[in-house]
């Protein structure tokens, strides 16, 4: 089983017990399942703890416990009482909770006045309200900007006499 699959399944039991489905399996009535019919995010509960490398293409909100890694092309979203123990990436990330271990984000960090951080950080933008705490070291990154797209136009008459002058 995929990474991706483990989490889609997760977020459909998550989907369910949001939308008031208390049970575990399907009726006849229901409709089967299929991975389009949930989102890409992935939640990790207050009672979940996680040992091992969380990869996601989606966002991940942790309120539960995660120790290994943790690594998002989208959104980390890091609760009051969650705990991490893992060495971070994202491309953006609001942390609200504990985090031991290195946090690496392409555009904006943003620290909550509960949050804890233990390890280095790299980011675009960095956020810290009054009451987080953070030790370790810090380095800003350039944000990454959208490649323009390539137009293979040619130059007009006067940007062609401009480049030979």
């Amino acid at each position: 089983m995929t990474v991706q699959t483990l989490s889609t399944k997760i977020n459909y039991i998550y989907w369910r017990e949001i939308n008031n489905e208390k049970t575990m399996f399907k009726t006849n009535e229901e409709e089967d399942y299929t991975p389009e019919s949930v989102s890409d995010d992935t939640v990790i509960g207050q009672s979940i703890k996680i040992e091992g490398d969380l990869v996601s293409n989606g966002s991940i909100t942790v309120e539960g416990e995660v120790v290994g890694s943790v690594k998002t092309e989208q959104i980390l979203r890091v609760g009051e009482k969650a705990k991490v123990k893992a060495e971070v990436n994202a491309r953006e990330a609001y942390i609200a909770g504990k985090v031991n271990g290195n946090v690496t984000v392409d555009t904006k960090l943003e620290l909550s006045e509960s949050a804890e951080i233990n390890g280095d950080i790299k980011a675009g933008t960095l956020m810290i309200a009054s009451g987080a705490v953070f030790n370790g070291s810090c380095s800003m990154t350039e944000t990454p900007q959208p490649q323009p797209e390539n137009n293979n136009e040619t130059q007009s008459d006067e940007e062609a006499d401009s480049d030979e002058n």
